[in-house]
């Protein structure tokens, strides 16, 4: 039988470590940088605490990656199953999709044509109307007349009676066919690579619309 397993993992040093990054982290909040010393001061505080968080983030790393790799073997177990029943589940809603669409084009041609023949028995009603009137016989021309105005087509029968639990959800969707006539406010700016081409060309190549600005970043060996 094929089992998953992760042995147990000793974090305890990490309670240590917050303790000495929390005294890190007040030193560097009262230092006032005023003179050379002082600047030199908080440059060695954070060459000391770069090389701890590098220290730090290769230890967790290290300690996750048998969780991570865990995690690989169950996504790889049950991935197979899941594409299965996500392909089922696919398969039997394009059939019942195409089934009730086939049923819902036969339900609106019976009701056209039951909308065709309350019109011809509306018509027929009116054409009477008129020619009783024609010939002065108001009464039954009126009786005609509320006749045709009662004259509603029947509903056609819904065709399909759907399984318990299930419903469709109609969702709507939008393609660009022009580009230019789209208003501005449905253009989303590609900023990774407007940020690319800025640091590639150091903030030389113009492009229209977009300013250019630069932020410094301290940078500390070890």
């Amino acid at each position: 039988m094929n089992t998953v397993s992760v042995k147990p993992i000793d974090v305890s040093n990490v309670e240590n470590e917050l303790v000495e990054a929390n005294q890190a982290l007040r030193a560097a909040e009262g230092i006032v940088i005023q003179d050379q010393s002082t600047y030199e001061l908080a440059a060695n505080i954070r060459k000391a605490v770069n090389v701890k968080a590098k220290e730090l983030e290769s230890e967790r790393k290290h300690i996750k990656e048998p969780i991570i790799e865990a995690g690989r073997r169950l996504d790889d177990l049950f991935k197979k199953p899941i594409d299965m029943c996500k392909k089922i589940i696919n398969m039997c809603d394009q059939k019942m999709i195409h089934w009730t669409n086939k049923q819902e084009e036969i339900q609106r041609k019976e009701q056209e044509k039951l909308n065709r023949a309350a019109e011809k028995k509306r018509l027929e009603l009116e054409a009477k109307a008129q020619a009783n009137r024609d010939a002065g016989n108001e009464n039954k021309a009126d009786k005609y007349e509320e006749k045709a105005a009662e004259v509603i087509a029947p509903v056609a029968a819904p065709r399909v009676e759907k399984p318990q639990g299930v419903h469709y959800t109609e969702r709507f969707y939008g393609e660009v066919t022009d580009f230019k006539l789209l208003p501005d406010e449905y253009k989303i700016a590609n900023q990774s690579m407007i940020d690319k081409i800025m640091q590639s060309t150091k903030g030389t190549l113009p492009i229209p619309g977009v300013k250019v600005y630069s932020k410094r970043i301290v940078n500390t060996r070890g």
